[in-house]
């Protein structure tokens, strides 16, 4: 339990570090044509179910089994795996090129890693938890 509570440390600096951050509109706008459209709402609603997530803190600890897992579901893909038809936007983001961008996908990759991480840990625990009570409750 101690390993969570500090991996929900760094979630919780993660998340706040990136409120100080507006979108990258100039960013994305640089890079974008006509049929990516999308993009911008699209990668809007990624970033915010993952801010979404974070802003629970360490509630995520009483969340029901099935939560965890469903949420842990949700986190599985990254942005662009999740909508590979801006696949070629991705070959156009950059630090030097799209500097805001590039690191606001890196911050919420590492906070949508870090979430999984997490969950993965309560689960496991949760599954730990369970056998050990099946197992006293079968010697008593």
């Amino acid at each position: 339990m101690k390993n969570i509570e500090e991996k929900l440390k760094i979630l919780r600096k993660l998340y706040r570090s990136d409120l100080l951050n507006p979108f990258p509109y100039s960013d994305c706008r640089k890079i974008l044509t006509e049929k990516d459209e999308d993009f911008i709402p699209c990668l809007d609603i990624y970033f915010s179910d993952i801010a979404g997530y974070c802003s629970w803190g360490k509630q995520i600890l009483s969340w029901s089994n099935e939560k965890t897992i469903e949420t842990k579901n949700n986190l599985q893909k990254s942005f662009f795996q999740k909508f590979p038809a801006f696949s070629e936007v991705s070959l156009k983001i950059s630090d030097k090129e799209t500097p805001q961008l590039y690191n606001q996908i890196l911050i919420y990759d590492l906070m949508r890693l870090t979430l999984v991480d997490i969950l993965s840990e309560i689960e496991e625990e949760r599954i730990a938890q369970s056998k050990s009570s099946t197992e006293l409750s079968l010697v008593g």
